[in-house]
């Protein structure tokens, strides 16, 4: 340790951030190796060192943050993760919505840092010490304990995109090179995460309306989150809007933990931690992989617009692939790891429906009901996303021959997609790992879980699903041994005797969501537009919709137009001449002057 006035710079491990570094190290090198084959051929437009110089340091940033046991190395790692971070999104700097995506990035993560630096003083004041070991001994009286974890939950809340303050995400994401959008969803997202789980460590006995709050968070991030990413059409914003709805899915894990612990039923408590932290892990790991995967496509095809894809599985085996594992561990089907993690959070929601009173029987049963609805809607927007870039005919107006990437980009997807394929086929090592690291968290241990009862359930789904995949491998083998020798005749799908079929006639991306999204019109403000030339015999139809993220629209927006009519008006004040400038000093004097006699 490093000793100065206000206390050591000291880093150290504990479960919880030994879990947190192990997500970081499985998805830094991933990226790190993936980058290499991504930026090959920007070193002629870019001074590749200088992305390089930031990429390490942002690392080191995040390995700071999760290790440091002192407020001032923890806080200070925090903004020099916020800076770096910029640094990346804004690679392509010559693109005006790139730096604007990077400035409202680094404004309203500063906005955040200040309400963790509040809740810190606040908290330092309170222990007599800025160590989180201190910190974690001392007493917080009941009302400052609600102002606290009010102050984390929106600082800690900004980092990690819950709504509504997650509007940060679909601006900064698309507009960084894929493997720093794997790094921002992956990882810094998470560092929110980790801020607000090492709050509850620190303050351990919440109010009870801390649960609740948290779980109709989670609630609301993940279904919204979700809607809006049926409505996207490109693919990089689609994942960002993802990322608020796997947030969300965390969330609910941590609030049903933080309602279990209210209620003494430590056993569920710890269980609904785990998976949140497993998740956690599970998230970084697949939604790396989708981010990585847009990046091959993107830079094969030269556009992220789905509706101009499809039948891209043909060109890009490995990328579709991989694509597709992600997509299912996403959707927490069976066999993939997201499975794994939200069958904990189900398992503490319904025994928190089982043992806790009527109010906290309310919260689990809706908390259920908001994870399944989650579910249901991510598999339809990652059916949509799969089969229309990768399946059918491609739909880009100069179709051509699209190549694979080099294997510095698809050998990294493949090392995070077979993490991804092994928790679900083989959960039990990452299960006890995550329910050891929960411990921390809760006075309960890992032995007063059964581990085969847990999982049991889970794993007889795993070997009846195992079976099936094993028998249609088998088959289709099978399949291709017997049809080997067989000439192969290709032709165009048969149209049922009408002509030729055309690309255009294939399902797009706004088709195959406008269902879904009619249905929850009323909160996704699903709009269509429809223009064309001519009136009863048109020639052009141009048909395109979009969803409004109410966050931005009346939340986010109308401020920003007020504080730039305020700033607007504050321009009068600089007149600039020398005599104005001297009254402004002086008064501020005088007032500083009567601020010190009076208090």
């Amino acid at each position: 340790p490093w000793r100065l006035p206000f206390g050591e710079l000291s880093v150290g491990l504990d479960p919880l951030s030994a879990f947190f570094l192990m997500t970081v190290a499985c998805v830094a090198l991933a990226s790190g190796i993936y980058g290499v084959g991504y930026l090959n051929g920007h070193s002629e437009k870019k001074n590749l060192g200088v992305h390089y110089f930031f990429f390490h340091f942002f690392i080191l940033s995040l390995f700071l943050t999760v290790s440091a046991k002192n407020v001032v190395l923890f806080f200070t790692a925090w903004e020099l993760m916020s800076v770096f971070a910029y640094f990346l999104i804004t690679f392509y700097d010559e693109k005006k919505s790139v730096t604007d995506a990077g400035l409202l990035y680094l404004v309203v993560n500063h906005c955040g840092a200040f309400c963790v630096l509040a809740m810190f003083i606040l908290m330092g004041h309170t222990a007599g010490s800025l160590d989180f070991d201190q910190m974690a001994l001392a007493y917080y009286p009941p009302a400052l304990t609600g102002i606290l974890f009010a102050l984390g939950l929106v600082g800690f809340g900004v980092k990690a995109g819950f709504f509504p303050v997650h509007f940060w995400l679909p601006h900064a994401h698309p507009a960084a090179p894929s493997h720093i959008s794997a790094l921002l969803s992956g990882l810094v997202l998470k560092m929110g995460i980790y801020g607000l789980l090492r709050v509850i460590f620190i303050m351990k006995d919440l109010p009870l309306w801390c649960g609740p709050v948290v779980l109709l968070l989670g609630a609301v991030s993940g279904v919204l989150g979700v809607l809006y990413a049926l409505g996207q059409h490109e693919i990089k914003k689609l994942l960002a809007y993802h990322s608020v709805e796997n947030i969300g899915i965390i969330t609910l894990g941590i609030g049903i933990g933080l309602v279990g612990h209210a209620y003494h039923q430590e056993s569920i408590a710890l269980v609904g931690y785990a998976g949140a932290l497993l998740h956690v892990f599970n998230h970084a790991l697949f939604k790396s992989l989708l981010f990585l995967s847009a990046g091959s496509v993107i830079r094969s095809t030269g556009t992220g617009d789905i509706d101009r894809m499809g039948g891209l599985l043909k060109f890009l085996p490995w990328t579709g692939h991989l694509f597709l594992i992600g997509s299912l561990s996403i959707c927490g089907l069976p066999l993939f790891n997201g499975f794994i993690s939200e069958w904990l959070i189900y398992r503490a929601l319904f025994d928190g429906a089982v043992y806790f009173d009527k109010l906290g029987i309310i919260f689990a049963v809706l908390s259920m009901i908001s994870l399944a609805l989650i579910g249901g809607l991510a598999v339809a927007c990652f059916t949509k996303a799969f089969g229309v870039i990768f399946l059918g005919q491609n739909r880009s107006p100069d179709p051509r021959v699209f190549k694979e990437n080099s294997w510095t980009m698809w050998g990294p997807m493949a090392f995070l997609g077979f993490i991804c394929v092994w928790g679900g086929w083989f959960p039990k090592t990452m299960v006890l790992f995550s329910l050891g690291s929960a411990q921390f968290l809760t006075a309960a241990g890992p032995e007063q879980v059964q581990i085969g009862t847990l999982l049991k359930p889970v794993l007889s789904l795993s070997k009846v699903f195992g079976v099936f995949f094993l028998v249609l491998i088998l088959l289709t083998l099978a399949r291709t041994f017997l049809a080997g020798r067989a000439s192969q005749r290709r032709a165009e799908t048969w149209a049922c005797g009408y002509a030729p079929s055309s690309p255009r006639m294939q399902t797009t991306a706004s088709s195959f969501a406008k269902p879904v999204l009619l249905f929850f019109k009323s909160v996704t403000s699903f709009k269509i537009h429809a223009v064309r030339s001519g009136n009863y015999f048109p020639k052009n139809l141009e048909l395109s919709s979009n969803v409004t993220d109410a966050s931005e629209h009346f939340i986010f927006r109308p401020f920003y137009v007020t504080l730039r009519k305020f700033s607007k008006g504050t321009l009068k004040l600089q007149s600039g001449t020398i005599p104005q400038s001297l009254f402004y000093i002086l008064l501020a004097t005088v007032a500083l002057l009567i601020w010190r006699f009076l208090w």
